[in-house]
C-alpha cells in the first residue's frame, strides 16, 4: 500500500500500513554468498535525543555472530555518488558489549573498520554520528528534521551484508517518519520498526523524519508518496509539485513498459543551502534551495530533478554496471558506464517531460541547440573517451585540477548528447528496416534481458541490445563516440527528422560574412584569445594551443592593465581587448605571484560557432520526418 508514513501516537494509520510492510520492491537482489548465522537479522536501534546537538545515537545488535570475532565497518561512499566520503570520520564513541553489558575489546584497524572480540556470544556496538553536513549524499539533523543516509549512518559486519536488516527509530515528539523501507504496523508510540532484506536494501532506502508535508497518488496500482520539508513560512505549492511529478511517473511508465516498482517516495527538501538529487529503488531524495522557487522556472527545475532521479529506478538500480553491485563499501567501484547510466539519464528525463506535457517541443529543441553551441565552445570536450571519463570520475570528476576543462568533459553533459545521437540513430535505422527503434526501446531490452533477472550489465550487452533495437550492427557507434573521441553528429542527423539547423555567429552575416558595423560585444566574440578570467581579472583557464598560451599566461595570473590601460575586473580586460581586431598584438601587464610581468598577446578570430535549432513547418515535411519528429517528440 502505501510508503510508510508513521506518526507519534497515530496507531490508525500504522494499522493501514500493514500492507506495505508486506509489499516488496520489485527489484531482483543481487547474489551474495551467506556465511553462517548470517539470515539472523541485524538489528539497529536510532536515537536523536537532541536535536539541535546534530548527533544520532545507534546501537547495533548482532545475535548470531560468526566465528569468535568480527570485523564491522563504516562505508567509504554511498552508491549512487562517485566519491569516497571516509563517513566513520563522523563517527564517535564506539563501543561495544556482550548480551550481558560487559564490554568487549574493540580495535580500529583502519579508517573505517573495528575488530570486536565477542568470543561468540551476541554483542551491541554503541556510537555516535555527528550529521551536520546538508545534502543528498550525507545524513543531516537539526532541531526541525533528520534525514538519515543509510551509508553515512550504519556500519555492517563485514563479509555478511546478506543479512537481513532491522532498524527502530525512536522518534522525537511529534515527528513522523518517510521512508521506502517496509514498516510494523504494530510499533508502540513514538517507535518506528522497518526492516530490509539485506544490508544493500538498507542503506538504499534515506529516511526522512521531522514534520514535512505529505501528499499521496496511485498509478497503475504503484503507490507514490511525495514529502516535501522545509517549505514553512513560503508559497511553495505541494499540489502543483505532486501533479507535474504525477505526470513524469505516468509518462515513464508508458515509455518503459510498466512501473519496476509498487512503491515510491519523492522526499524533496528545500532550504538556503544545497541541491541535487540521488537515486534509490524504490526512492529518491532531492534538494533544492528556497531561492529556486523565487523564479519562475522554479517548479519546472523540480519536474526535471523528479524524473531525472525516477528514471534512475530502471537505469542504475535495476539496470546497472556489473562493477555496482555487490557493492564494495570500502573503496571506488570504478565503472566505465556511467555515461549511460547519468547522461543517458538525461536524455530520457527530457523524453519523459516531453510526454508529459511538461515541456513543449519547440522549446526542447531550441534549447538543446543552445545547449549544444554550449558544449562545443569546451575545449575537453573530445580530449578523452566517455568510458574513461568514466572511470576516473571517482579521482577527477569530483576532485577536479586546475587543467580540468582542458581535458574533460562531464560524463552527464556529453552522454546526453550521446544519448540524444543514439535516440535519433537507432530511430532512423530502424525505420529503414521496417519496424520501430528508439531509446526508451533499447531500455526496455535491457530491463527484460538483465534488469528485471538481477543480472549486471557490461559494454558488449549495451553494444548487443542496442544492435537489435537498429535491427543492424551498431558497435561503430560506441566505438567513435564512447570508446573514441569524434565529433558528435547532432548537426547532421537532426535535419532528418525535421529539424532545421542554423549554423551562424554573432558578428557574422546570412552569408558568412563579416558584418559592416560591429557592436563592442559582436566585437569581443569574434576574438579568440583562449583566456578565462574570474571577476577580478584572475586567470582561471588558459587554453591550449591559443593566442594566450602562445603568449605565456598562466593560471592565477591577474591581469592589471591591458595596453598600458589599467584593468581591475574582467569585464575591463574584456573592453581593452573589444579595440582590437583578430591578428593585432595586444600588450598585457600582470601579476604573477608578487612579480610584475609584461606579455604580448597577438588575438585571433574565433572559430566558435552558434547552432540555433528550429522545428521545420509541418507542411514542408515527408510523411517519414513528420512520423519520426512525432515519435521523437513525443506529438506535436
Amino acid at each position: 500500500m502505501l510508503a510508510p508514513t508513521i506518526h507519534r501516537g497515530t496507531l490508525g494509520l500504522l494499522l493501514v500500513l500493514l500492507a506495505a510492510a508486506l509489499t516488496a520492491c520489485a527489484l531482483p537482489r543481487r547474489a551474495q554468498a551467506r556465511p553462517p548465522g548470517s539470515s539472523a537479522p541485524v538489528r539497529y536501534r536510532v536515537e536523536i535525543p537532541a536535536p539541535h546537538r546534530q548527533y544520532v545515537h545507534v546501537a547495533m545488535d548482532v545475535t548470531s555472530p560468526s566465528g569468535r570475532h568480527a570485523q564491522v565497518a563504516m562505508p567509504a561512499w554511498t552508491p549512487g555518488s562517485y566519491l569516497i566520503r571516509d563517513f566513520a570520520r563522523h563517527v564517535y564513541d564506539l563501543r561495544a558489549e556482550d548480551d550481558r553489558g560487559r564490554a568487549l575489546e574493540t580495535r580500529r584497524l583502519d579508517k573505517q573498520t573495528w575488530r570486536v572480540e565477542h568470543g561468540g556470544r551476541p554483542f551491541t556496538v554503541r556510537y555516535r554520528v555527528f550529521a551536520a553536513e546538508p545534502s543528498v549524499r550525507t545524513s543531516h539533523v537539526d532541531d526541525q528534521h533528520a534525514s538519515l543516509v543509510g551509508a553515512s549512518l550504519f556500519l555492517y559486519v563485514m563479509g555478511e551484508q546478506s543479512r537481513p536488516s532491522e532498524v527502530e527509530v525512536m522518534l522525537p515528539a511529534g515527528w513522523s517518519a518517510h521512508t521506502a523501507l517496509a514498516a510494523d504496523p504494530t510499533a508502540s508510540d513514538g517507535v518506528v520498526r522497518l526492516t530490509a532484506p539485506d544490508y544493500d536494501t538498507l542503506v538504499d532506502s534515506p529516511i526522512e523524519l521531522g514534520t514535512p508535508a505529505v501528499e499521496r497518488f496511485e498509478v497503475d496500482g504503484a503507490q507514490i508518496e511525495y514529502v516535501l520539508t522545509g517549505a514553512e513560512g513560503t508559497a511553495i505549492e505541494l499540489r502543483r509539485l505532486v501533479d507535474d511529478a504525477r505526470r513524469v511517473v505516468e509518462a515513464q511508465g508508458e515509455l518503459m513498459g510498466g512501473l519496476p516498482f509498487s512503491r515510491y517516495v519523492f522526499l524533496l527538501r528545500v532550504s538556503e543551502v544545497g541541491g541535487g538529487g540521488l537515486e534509490h529503488a524504490s526512492s529518491t531524495s532531492m534538494m533544492m534551495r528556497r531561492a529556486d522557487f523565487d523564479r519562475d522556472d522554479g517548479y519546472a527545475r523540480a519536474a526535471r530533478l523528479a524524473a531525472h532521479e525516477l528514471f534512475h529506478a530502471w537505469n542504475v538500480k535495476r539496470i546497472h554496471d556489473r562493477a555496482l553491485g555487490p557493492f564494495d563499501y570500502g573503496r571506488e567501484n570504478h565503472s566505465r558506464l556511467l555515461w549511460l547510466h547519468e547522461g543517458f539519464t538525461e536524455t530520457m528525463e527530457a523524453q519523459s517531460l516531453l510526454r508529459a506535457g511538461l515541456v513543449e517541443p519547440h522549446d526542447y529543441v531550441r534549447e538543446l541547440g543552445q545547449r549544444f553551441s554550449s558544449y562545443l565552445g569546451k575545449p575537453g570536450r573530445n580530449y578523452a573517451p566517455l568510458s574513461s571519463l568514466s572511470f576516473d570520475a571517482w579521482t577527477k570528476a569530483y576532485m577536479p585540477a586546475d587543467n580540468h576543462p582542458n581535458v574533460a568533459i562531464s560524463y552527464y553533459e556529453k552522454g546526453d548528447f550521446v544519448g540524444i545521437a543514439l535516440d535519433l540513430e537507432l530511430r532512423l535505422r530502424a525505420a529503414s528496416h521496417g519496424h520501430e527503434g528508439s531509446l526508451a526501446g533499447l531500455f526496455r531490452r535491457l530491463m527484460a534481458s538483465h534488469g528485471a533477472k538481477g543480472r549486471g550489465i557490461s559494454a558488449d550487452d549495451v553494444v548487443a541490445a542496442t544492435s537489435a533495437e537498429a535491427g543492424e550492427d551498431m558497435a561503430w557507434f560506441f566505438a567513435r563516440y564512447v570508446d573514441g573521441t569524434e565529433e558528435l553528429p547532432l548537426p547532421e542527423l537532426l535535419p532528418r527528422v525535421g529539424v532545421d539547423v542554423k549554423i551562424s555567429a554573432p558578428w557574422l552575416d546570412d552569408d558568412g560574412k563579416v558584418l559592416d558595423v560591429l557592436g563592442r560585444t559582436q566585437r569581443l566574440e569574434r576574438l579568440h584569445t583562449g583566456l578565462q578570467l574570474s571577476g577580478n581579472a584572475e586567470v582561471r583557464n588558459v587554453e591550449p594551443d591559443s593566442p594566450a598560451d602562445r603568449a605565456g599566461l598562466m593560471l592565477h595570473d591577474v591581469v592589471v592593465a591591458v595596453d598600458g590601460l589599467r584593468t581591475s575586473t574582467r569585464s575591463a580586460v574584456e573592453a581593452r581587448l573589444a579595440d582590437h581586431v583578430p591578428g593585432e598584438s595586444v600588450r598585457i601587464a600582470l601579476f604573477r605571484g608578487e612579480r610584475l610581468l609584461e606579455r604580448t598577446l597577438t588575438v585571433a578570430e574565433s572559430t566558435a560557432r552558434t547552432i540555433a535549432l528550429s522545428l521545420r513547418p509541418q507542411a514542408e515535411l515527408s510523411a517519414e520526418q513528420q512520423r519520426l519528429r512525432q515519435a521523437w517528440l513525443g506529438g506535436e
